[in-house]
């Protein structure tokens, strides 16, 4: 399979609560935060997995804390979701207007992750 993201997606296990922008609500929440699980996260976005039905192409306020304690507020837009029969969907979900600095929290995150992972390894 060619990998077609243009930024690196790093593996992240945290949980993160979502906030309903708009009027696309979650079904069966109308507006209350909702905690899903995350995969993984890049520069331009994050994917997680919950038993909710987000719509596509909806919005959500969030905050994400890293695993090297750093924190940042993002707007995500769902724009993919995938269900092969499980009781999770998996949403990939795209920032909205996340900030240079924001950014460089994921790449030192990112630097972090693998240079924990080869030394792990070794």
């Amino acid at each position: 399979m060619v990998e077609r993201r243009k930024s690196k997606r790093t593996d992240i296990d945290a949980v993160i609560a979502l906030k309903q922008l708009g009027d696309n609500f979650v079904t069966g929440i109308s507006g209350k935060a909702v905690s899903v699980n995350t995969l993984n996260i890049s520069k331009d976005g994050i994917a997680f997995k919950s038993d909710r039905k987000f719509k596509l192409n909806s919005y959500h306020d969030t905050i994400i804390k890293l695993d090297n304690k750093e924190s940042f507020e993002a707007i995500i837009e769902v724009v993919r979701m995938e269900n092969r029969g499980e009781p999770e969907t998996t949403y990939g979900c795209r920032f909205i207007g996340i900030t240079s600095d924001d950014q460089f929290k994921i790449d030192v995150y990112q630097i972090v992750y693998e240079s924990r992972l080869a030394t792990e390894g070794a």
